[in-house]
């Protein structure tokens, strides 16, 4: 047997041993029996990609720490989107509408903030609902301020064009 197929082999029979504490654990934070195993499936990802060489001890403390990391991420975004609808809610006229019509804006605003790229959309969460100043942020992701004031701009012209 190689020592590729023994690593593979401890691995396997780590996840299953360890699957149901780790997927409890997400299912604890977030509620939500697919999302926990998503996460969890994403975790264990990370886990193979980063840390296979490790030891047992090492693998259950990179787990714990990535998928906390993540449930934690996720429900950050989710209030983050809260926030968008509501201050896109506050920006719009207050006219009455047909429940119709704000349903698809709103799901069209969604839609414009999930299809940023990544960075103008952390830069956009950290500026705007977090209240950071650029050079907070700059500081927080290891960039330049002056990047951060492009990203920031970016991510603005961006949710106007749609």
């Amino acid at each position: 047997m190689s020592m590729e197929s023994a690593d593979i082999k401890t691995f396997e029979r780590f996840f299953k041993e360890n699957y149901s504490l780790y997927y409890f654990t997400a299912y604890h934070l977030l509620g939500d029996e697919e999302l926990s195993r998503d996460m969890v499936g994403e975790s264990v990802e990370l886990l193979w990609r980063n840390c296979r060489d490790g030891s047992v001890a090492e693998w259950r403390s990179f787990l714990y720490t990535t998928l906390r990391n993540k449930c934690i991420d996720y429900l950050r975004h989710q209030e983050v989107r809260k926030k968008y609808v509501a201050f896109y809610l506050a920006m719009t006229p207050e006219e009455v509408e047909e429940n119709d019509e704000e349903e698809e804006r709103m799901e069209m605003l969604i839609h414009r903030l999930d299809a940023l790229p990544p960075l103008p959309r952390r830069v956009l969460d950290m500026c705007y609902f977090e209240r950071k100043r650029y050079q907070e942020v700059a500081v927080e992701l290891g960039i330049s301020s002056s990047y951060v004031k492009k990203l920031m701009m970016k991510a603005l012209k961006l949710l106007r064009e749609g």
